[in-house]
């Protein structure tokens, strides 16, 4: 009695070799290196702030340009939240009403901000770059929606405006960095 149990094993064996083999060639899931970190923070607005930001997460130096997006978005989130409640903070502290109008425009804004990049985390997960991409850059939109300095004559504590200012800043580059990254992710580069 022959046995075709071995001839059997050996052609799946051969498939799924195959198979690993075409999906590793096609698959982004490549350690990326200094190189396409360099080129991915070049078309940034403060490319050492940026090569700073998601080299300060220990997985960048071994993760694919997916896994970078990720990090990116993670690291948007952290800092539009913290924006987010140091804005919510000042509305309840600031008693002239036109600031008070500012810091709640603000609040409204990164309250926006905050969802879009949800959205850009379930559109990463889904596989869906090109809603990464729009929800990153609305949330850039939203970002700048806060932008506009304390209007003239208006006495406010410097501190406070330095650090939405830089908290703004940091938001904004942030969600950057996340939508250049995802526009490489789509092909766009």
């Amino acid at each position: 009695m022959k046995q075709t149990v071995p001839s059997f094993s050996a052609s799946c064996l051969f498939i799924s070799l195959l198979l690993a083999i075409t999906l590793s060639c096609i698959s982004p899931a490549q350690s990326i290196g200094q190189d396409v970190l360099n080129d991915i923070c070049s078309k940034s607005k403060d490319s050492s702030f940026c090569l700073k930001s998601l080299n300060s997460d220990p997985q960048t130096a071994t993760t694919d340009l997916l896994g970078l997006a990720g990090i990116s978005i993670k690291l948007a989130k952290t800092t539009v939240d913290a924006t987010y409640e140091f804005v919510k903070s000042q509305v309840g502290l600031v008693t002239d009403p036109t600031l008070k109008k500012q810091y709640t425009q603000c609040e409204e804004s990164y309250d926006d901000a905050n969802d879009k990049v949800d959205y850009a985390n379930e559109r990463l997960k889904a596989g869906d770059y090109g809603g990464v991409g729009a929800a990153t850059s609305a949330c850039l939109d939203d970002v700048s929606d806060c932008e506009d300095p304390p209007p003239v004559g208006v006495n406010v504590a410097a501190a406070s405006t330095i650090s939405l200012s830089e908290q703004n800043k940091e938001s904004y580059e942030l969600c950057q960095i996340a939508l250049i990254i995802s526009n490489r992710l789509s092909g766009k580069n």
